[in-house]
C-alpha cells in the first residue's frame, strides 16, 4: 500500500509539473506567432517564414507527434 501512496504523490507532482510546462509551451507559441506577424508587417518575409517554420515544425509538429504516440 505504501508503494501505491508514493506513486499517487508522484502522479500529483508530475501533473503539477506538466501543467507548468504546458503554460510555458503555450507562451512560447504565442511569442512565435507574435514574431511571425511582426516580421510579416515589417516586410521581412524570410524572418516571417523562419518564425512560422519554427511554430509549425517544432511547436505544432511536436504536439501532433505526441498526439500520434498517445493513439498508438
Amino acid at each position: 500500500m505504501n508503494d501505491v501512496l508514493r506513486k499517487v504523490e508522484e502522479l500529483k507532482a508530475l501533473v503539477v509539473e506538466l501543467e507548468a510546462l504546458d503554460r510555458q509551451r503555450v507562451g512560447l507559441g504565442d511569442r512565435l506567432v507574435d514574431l511571425e506577424h511582426f516580421f510579416r508587417r515589417a516586410g521581412c518575409p524570410e524572418l516571417s517564414q523562419q518564425a512560422l517554420d519554427a511554430f509549425m515544425v517544432t511547436y505544432a509538429g511536436r504536439v501532433f507527434e505526441l498526439a500520434d504516440g498517445m493513439r498508438g
